[in-house]
């Protein structure tokens, strides 16, 4: 079992899936949630960004920590799991009959799953319903699907219009989860509109995700980059500042000491006015010749 030390080339993903995102996004910066570099590059973070474009290092990478979702066998990292298992049972009690169907693949059960559906719709239409192995967010164990029945047959986009799935979109966030691959945002998520994959994410970054005015990861993910790239720039700033402080202040020493040794030297308008005093003799200092 390896843990992945970094996501490869999740900067180059992100900014060539962004490239269909709006120019400005709703929060400022400043008010998202603090995150270090590593949250957004380390596999094993549930912040962790993975789509069509960004591989897992290693590709065969396994979560540790795997628990059983309840007693249905299916497993995800603990704190997924919880999240899940909570929005269920509050979904149940709310009257909507949802299941967990899919929760962690192996990157070896990804293939066969990916394969199959190559098999069967090609590999265009299969990159768009499935993602390679090494590119799935449930090898993270951070992801599942949900459903009215065990039958994969209920994945379908019209599931976002039943009442469960409404139920599921509206309440998602109070759980940290969120809907990973919403409807309209294919060219930025990779993926068509699947209303029953959520992904956890945690509630904290699930609520400002909800109120920053993004509406996929990606762009949330972006947002989050930016925080890390502001301090650099402003301590940049405050740098600059400082020098051209200190510049402008030698600057003025300088000025300063140029004055005050002017006062001891004899200039032309001085010499001027010695030109027509009387000889040093008939000053009255009392010199003789």
């Amino acid at each position: 079992m390896r843990l992945a030390s970094a996501l490869t080339g999740t900067v180059l993903a992100s900014a060539l899936l962004l490239s269909a995102a709006p120019a400005s996004l709703a929060a400022p910066t400043e008010d998202l949630p603090a995150v270090e570099s590593s949250q957004l590059s380390d596999a094993s973070s549930m912040l962790a960004l993975i789509n069509p474009t960004t591989k897992l290092s290693p590709e065969d990478y396994t979560p540790t920590k795997l628990v059983s979702v309840g007693s249905t066998g299916l497993t995800l990292r603990a704190e997924a799991a919880q999240a899940v298992e909570d929005l269920i049972a509050d979904a149940r009690a709310a009257g909507h009959s949802i299941k967990l169907l899919s929760a962690y693949r192996s990157y070896e059960r990804q293939a066969a799953l990916f394969n199959q559906y190559q098999s069967k719709y090609g590999t265009a239409y299969a990159e768009r319903i499935s993602a390679r192995p090494g590119t799935s967010e449930h090898q993270l164990g951070l992801a599942a699907d949900l459903g009215y029945t065990n039958s994969r047959a209920e994945l379908k986009e019209e599931f976002g219009q039943t009442p469960a799935g409404i139920w599921i979109a509206k309440h998602a966030s109070d759980y940290g989860l969120i809907i990973r691959y919403p409807q309209g945002k294919e060219e930025i998520t990779g993926y068509k509109y699947e209303p029953w994959h959520v992904r956890y994410i945690g509630k904290e970054h699930a609520k400002a995700l909800a109120e920053s005015g993004a509406e996929t990861y990606e762009e949330y993910f972006q947002m989050l980059s930016k925080t890390l790239e502001e301090p650099k720039t402003e301590a940049s700033a405050v740098a600059k500042e400082e020098e051209s402080d200190s510049s402008n202040k030698s600057e003025k020493e300088s000025a300063k000491d140029s004055e005050e040794v002017g006062h001891g030297v004899v200039k032309e308008d001085d010499l001027l006015v010695l030109r027509f005093l009387p000889p040093y003799r008939d000053w009255g200092f009392g010199f003789t010749e």
